[in-house]
């Protein structure tokens, strides 16, 4: 399989993962999701990695590359993820991972800032053309579908509010990582970084769930089947399998066309939305994420 179709095999997969785990944060509680989530997708990293490795953990990983992973972890996982299922739970899976696409923008000006990497004129018109496609797909009258139509302006803003943060703290805990990974010390295989950030993440969430243990009550809100299941499917498409085809697309083909291709979760994401969730794109939509997909290559590509 060539590095091109695994990293199209992983937007799908990515796609379809969101959506499960959004029908599982409509189900339940959106925050204990990720909480329940995050464990999960640690053991089947761990997994992976003993399979690939043969050790139980990476070893030689310095201290400032810890740092700088583990706080991308927290950022982009804890923090950034929590805030995507609950967009998820209230507008969709449809509407929000178009706000997602504005990810690249916050990685590129966080890594112009702290890693000093040039924004010449090809990438500041990729972060013109992103912003007026996820304009475009959310700002033009979409009444929705499904369990998701005629929804109340409120809840649409607070649902495009929380992607967007979501997509900064993604954009920001990108540049954390790839600091980590190149950065402070270490030269990282991307499984071994992602085995630390999960780490991380996984951490920084049994300490919130510690210190907020009301949150424990809502563990019964999981454990119906309308909840498991999807909440299994997600796992499996998402740090499983998703994970593999993405490290073996980087390592098959050009990181910037992987990057380009496996950021198409956008587009991906379409027909599990409809199917699951009977909500159509409308065209000014489509025409808005294609926009935005296109404005991300510039930046991948530059």
């Amino acid at each position: 399989m060539s590095g091109e179709l695994m990293a199209v095999g992983t937007a799908v997969m990515w796609g379809f993962a969101v959506t499960f785990f959004g029908m599982a944060g409509r189900r339940s509680d959106p925050a204990m999701v990720n909480i329940l989530r995050l464990p999960l997708g640690l053991l089947i990293l761990t997994g992976m990695w003993m399979a690939v490795s043969h050790t139980p953990w990476p070893t030689g990983v310095p201290a400032r590359a810890h740092l700088w992973l583990g706080l991308s972890g927290t950022l982009g996982l804890t923090f950034g993820d929590t805030f995507l299922f609950h967009s998820v739970a209230s507008i969709g899976p449809r509407r929000a991972t178009v706000v997602l696409a504005a990810t690249p923008v916050f990685a590129a000006v966080s890594a112009w800032l702290m890693l000093g990497e040039r924004l010449g004129p090809q990438a500041l018109a990729g972060i013109g053309i992103i912003v007026a496609g996820i304009v475009l797909a959310t700002a033009t009258r979409d009444q929705g579908g499904g369990e998701f139509r005629d929804l109340p302006p409120a809840v649409l803003r607070r649902g495009l509010a929380g992607a967007l943060v979501c997509a900064a703290c993604s954009g920001v805990g990108n540049t954390f990582a790839k600091t980590g990974m190149t950065r402070a010390g270490a030269d990282l295989d991307p499984l071994a970084a992602t085995l630390v950030r999960m780490s991380w993440a996984t951490a920084a969430v049994v300490t919130l769930l510690w210190w907020n243990r009301r949150t424990l009550r809502n563990l019964a809100l999981v454990r119906s089947r309308r909840v498991v299941w999807p909440m299994a499917g997600g796992l499996v498409l998402g740090p499983s399998v998703g994970m593999v085809l993405g490290i073996s697309a980087i390592k098959a083909t050009d990181t910037g066309v992987a990057s380009v291709l496996m950021n198409t979760v956008p587009l991906t994401v379409l027909l599990p939305a409809w199917i699951f969730f009977r909500d159509p794109p409308t065209r000014p939509a489509v025409i808005g994420i294609l926009m935005a997909l296109g404005g991300a290559s510039l930046l991948f590509l530059r």
